[in-house]
C-alpha cells in the first residue's frame, strides 16, 4: 500500500475536546500515522456547528447528495471524501459514542443511496460514491474496566460500515477500546502507560503502510492497563472519586470567595 498522499482524518467527539482522555489516545495514533507518510488532520466535534438529521430524506429524494440541512457538515463531508481513513474517537457514554459523535454518524447517512440490496445475504445501502473507499478506526476509553462494555459500540460500527459503505466501500481497519481510561487523568501515572501509548503510535504506522492495525500490535493495545481485580478496582475507583469531589468544592468555594471579596471591594 502506497502511504504518499494518504490522508487521514479524525474526529474527536469527546466534551472535554483536547482536554480529554480520549485525545491522549487518538494524538499518539496520528502520530504514528503522521511517521507513516499520511497527512493527518483532527476536527472537534464540540467546536463544529452540526444539527441533528431530520429525516426529511431531502439529501436522497430532493437534492441526491446534498442535505437540507446548511451547517458545518458541508464542508466536513469534503474532507471526508477527500479523505483515505476516517478515525471516530469518543469516550463510552451509555456503551456507544457521546452526542456529538452520533450526530455526525446520522449525517454521515448521506454516503448511502435511499435504495437498498442484499449482499452476502445482508440487505445495504449501495454507496453513493462508489469511486471512493475508507478505512475506518475506532477509538474510546470508558471509566469500568470490562473489555465488553465496547461490544454495543463495535457493533454499531461494523454494521454502520457495513451497511452505509454497501458492504464494499469501508474496511474497518483497527479499534482500539481502553477500559480504565479514566487513569490517563493523573499526570504522575502516564509514564506507566508508555507502552499503550506506543503501541497506539504503532498502530496509527501500520493502518497507514498494512492497511490494518497487526494482531500482535492489537494484542498490546488490548492488555489492561492495570492488572487488578474488579474488588480492588472499585475501590481504587471511590477513592479516586472522593478526591475528585474534594478537590472540585473547595475550588468552588475558592472561586465563591473571590466573587465575594470582588464583590464588596
Amino acid at each position: 500500500m502506497t502511504t504518499e498522499g494518504m490522508r487521514v482524518l479524525a474526529f474527536n467527539g469527546s466534551p472535554r475536546d483536547r482536554r480529554g482522555n480520549t485525545e491522549k489516545i487518538l494524538q499518539p495514533f496520528l502520530e504514528g500515522a503522521a511517521a507513516a507518510g499520511a497527512v493527518t488532520e483532527t476536527l472537534y466535534l464540540k467546536e463544529l456547528k452540526i444539527r441533528e438529521c431530520q429525516g426529511c430524506y431531502a439529501c436522497h429524494m430532493l437534492t441526491p447528495g446534498r442535505c437540507a440541512i446548511r451547517d458545518d457538515m458541508t464542508w466536513v463531508l469534503e474532507k471526508m471524501l477527500a479523505s483515505d481513513v476516517l478515525v471516530f474517537a469518543s469516550p463510552l457514554y451509555v456503551f456507544t459514542v457521546s452526542a456529538y459523535l452520533k450526530t455526525l454518524l446520522d449525517r454521515m447517512m448521506i454516503l448511502g443511496t435511499l435504495e437498498v440490496k442484499v449482499v452476502d445475504g445482508v440487505v445495504v445501502h449501495p454507496p453513493r460514491f462508489p469511486e471512493r473507499k475508507w478505512r475506518w478506526v475506532v477509538i474510546s476509553n470508558a471509566g469500568f474496566p470490562e473489555r465488553e462494555l465496547f461490544e454495543p459500540m463495535e457493533g454499531v460500527f461494523r454494521r454502520f460500515a457495513w451497511a452505509i459503505g454497501g458492504g464494499t466501500q469501508v474496511t474497518i481497519a483497527g479499534m482500539i477500546l481502553k477500559g480504565m481510561g479514566e487513569l490517563f487523568s493523573v499526570p504522575s501515572m502516564l509514564p506507566n502507560y508508555q507502552w499503550f501509548f506506543d503501541a497506539c503510535r504503532q498502530a496509527g504506522g501500520e493502518v497507514v503502510r498494512e492497511g490494518a492495525i497487526a494482531p500482535a500490535t492489537q494484542a498490546v493495545l488490548d492488555r489492561p492497563l492495570l492488572d487488578v481485580d474488579p474488588e480492588a478496582f472499585a475501590a481504587m475507583s471511590n477513592t479516586f472519586i472522593d478526591l475528585a469531589a474534594k478537590k472540585a468544592r473547595s475550588r468552588k468555594t475558592g472561586q465563591e470567595k473571590t466573587q465575594g471579596t470582588a464583590v464588596s471591594g
